[in-house]
């Protein structure tokens, strides 16, 4: 018995244990990530009206520049102010379509609602859980019930991205085992993948007018 309890590390124990006990830790881990996923989603969908609502304003400042005659550098000048202004609406346009196909707050909803189903089975499978000696001839049916209506579920929504699982493992970062560097190592990860375009898009124009127009 002791090799076979060695045989995982302490976060993967459930494999050693009954189908039950497997299957309330699957529903467990997909619960917990799909709502981060969601919350992912919803973050990136306000990130992204933001970049926009920002470029947006940046283009119509760009573009009073040449109304008022403003000049700032020998690279700045009516004509290079026009191009900028021209270029900057239809790389708004196309940033604006890239992200309306993204769907984030739609895929967010999506995952919200999965979670909460999956949430419905996991208090399922713990009341069934508590009923003790009573339940072992009911076993079988009940795992064999429990699981297709999972699958069934899974098939109907959206999958989440393995970031979102990475985070939900910080949330239970002792559960995992995950260090310092562990921890570190996924919140960059998330901050490149969520968060780091659309603070550069935010940002970057700036500095940019400043020293083209200071400079």
């Amino acid at each position: 018995m002791t090799t076979e309890n060695n045989k995982w590390p302490t976060y993967k124990d459930h494999l050693n244990k009954t189908y039950l006990e497997e299957l309330a830790h699957k529903l467990w881990v997909t619960k917990g990530t799909r709502f981060t996923a969601s919350q992912r989603l919803l973050t990136m969908n306000d990130l992204s009206n933001k970049s926009l609502g920002f470029l947006s304003a940046y283009m119509i400042i760009f573009s009073l520049l040449s109304v008022y005659q403003i000049q700032g550098t020998q690279l700045v000048n009516s004509n290079a102010v026009a191009f900028g202004s021209t270029a900057l609406s239809i790389l708004i346009l196309v940033f604006t379509q890239m992200e309306g196909a993204e769907d984030f707050k739609m895929r967010a909803h999506a995952l919200h609602q999965c979670a909460l189903k999956i949430s419905v089975l996991h208090d399922r499978i713990r009341s069934f859980k508590s009923l003790g000696k009573d339940i072992e001839d009911k076993k079988f049916d009940f795992c064999q019930n429990l699981s297709q209506e999972y699958q069934k579920i899974l098939l109907e929504y959206p999958n989440h991205d393995s970031i979102d699982f990475d985070l939900f493992r910080i949330r239970h970062k002792q559960y995992y085992e995950l260090g310092p560097w562990g921890v570190s190592n996924i919140w960059v990860r998330y901050y490149i993948r969520t968060k780091a375009l659309y603070h550069v898009l935010i940002t970057l124009p700036i500095p940019i007018s400043i020293y083209l127009f200071f400079y």
